[in-house]
């Protein structure tokens, strides 16, 4: 009796572990988490049985639930597929860091804003800022910050419009840096930039980049600077994934 209370509140403090560890675990990990789970919990179930000397009944077991195993393992495929490819949930962000801005995307809108980290606007947010002091702003990056020049730029045309290019000296194409990416990001970078977590799967990686690339394509408006970027990231996470996979 007493090894059947230590069983069963040993199983009751594993199951709370578990069930902490998946809330803050990623798709990729909380599906490979609770496969291992099913294996496992049905390998020890089958042991114990043998021990208390009931195997006999383990036919009858294995043909009850077979069924509903095989049911539930379709369903968990079904649904990674789903989320894969569905819209982003709500509130998701991509994040963009340089030595002046610390910019988000908002993946629902497409809304683009930024902290400004450093200058004499440190502290305050692209939004509180008009048009002059933004362009000051773009003057003060050019020459000491070039990867902040295009997301500034990419900001002022998103919210008043493409008209101050006009005035821009001659020769400028306003765009002054703008998709050029030539420094190497880290993994963790990457994830943030495709608003993705860490043990996200090719296919996870993939339909974000597609979302993203649908508001920041040059094309459609968008800024080429984060585009690149975007791309940028998308690679990176796939090799790293590749790696890890072989």
């Amino acid at each position: 009796m007493g090894i059947r209370i230590l069983l069963l509140v040993a199983l009751l403090i594993g199951l709370m572990y578990l069930s902490s560890w998946l809330g803050k675990a990623s798709p990729a990990q909380r599906s490979a988490a609770i496969r291992n789970v099913i294996i496992y919990g049905t390998a020890a179930t089958l042991l114990i049985l043998v021990v208390a000397g009931r195997i006999p009944w383990i036919f009858a077991i294995a043909g009850a639930a077979a069924p509903w195993i095989q049911r539930a393992l379709m369903a968990m495929r079904a649904f990674n597929q789903y989320k894969a490819f569905r819209g982003p949930a709500a509130g998701r962000q991509s994040n963009v860091n340089t030595a002046y801005l610390a910019m988000t995307l908002d993946h629902d809108s497409g809304a683009i804003e930024g902290e400004i980290l450093a200058g004499d606007f440190k502290g305050q947010m692209l939004s509180s800022l008009n048009l002059a002091q933004l362009l000051e702003l773009r003057d003060a990056c050019t020459g000491t910050d070039q990867q902040s020049v295009p997301l500034i730029e990419a900001y002022i045309d998103q919210t008043h419009g493409t008209d101050w290019r006009a005035d821009e000296p001659a020769g400028s194409d306003g765009r002054s840096g703008a998709g050029s990416v030539d420094d190497r990001i880290s993994d963790v970078d990457a994830l943030a930039i495709l608003g993705l977590e860490e043990g996200a799967s090719i296919k996870e990686i993939q339909a974000a980049h597609r979302r993203l690339m649908q508001k920041m394509h040059p094309d459609r408006g968008g800024s080429a600077y984060l585009a690149a970027r975007i791309n940028q990231a998308r690679d990176v996470l796939i090799e790293q994934f590749r790696k890890a996979s072989n």
